[in-house]
């Protein structure tokens, strides 16, 4: 005889439901998401089903409300990389600081042209910019 499946959270949005269905998945529970496409279709229906429901078997339940009890701060992390420090992240030439950013149009001349032609005229620009120093270069 199958087990009974018992709701262990509910959502009132499909997104919500499926990061937490992905992290019980993660962690090798069976799960389902029940009145999903009910929401997803016409979500002022999320109330009158009592939103999106995620449910477990009634044996991982324990287990399944103990892994959705713990935040972000309490999964261990191990082996990561900071952005800042990760090997294709490109760092200014000249002061070699990570803080950069890359700009795609010329921005002075996005805001000219919309203030005179009312529309602003998107041209290429294409180069990093570091936000310490204020260098500008292509790569």
């Amino acid at each position: 005889m199958p087990e009974r499946l018992i709701t262990v959270a509910t959502f009132d949005n499909p997104f919500k439901a499926h990061l937490a269905k992905s992290r019980l998945e993660s962690s090798g529970i069976e799960c389902f998401l029940s009145d999903e496409f009910i929401v997803t279709v016409n979500w002022l229906y999320s109330n009158a089903v009592e939103g999106v429901k995620l449910q477990v078997r009634k044996s991982d339940l324990e287990r399944a409300s103990e892994i959705l009890s713990m935040g972000p701060s309490d999964v261990e992390v191990s082996d990561w990389e900071e952005l800042d420090e990760g090997p294709m992240r490109p760092r200014c030439p000249r002061c070699n600081s990570a803080n950069v950013h890359y700009e795609r149009y010329s921005r002075r001349f996005m805001y000219l042209s919309w203030l005179f032609l009312g529309i602003p005229l998107l041209l290429l620009k294409r180069k990093w910019r570091c936000d310490e120093c204020g260098y500008r270069w292509r790569m």
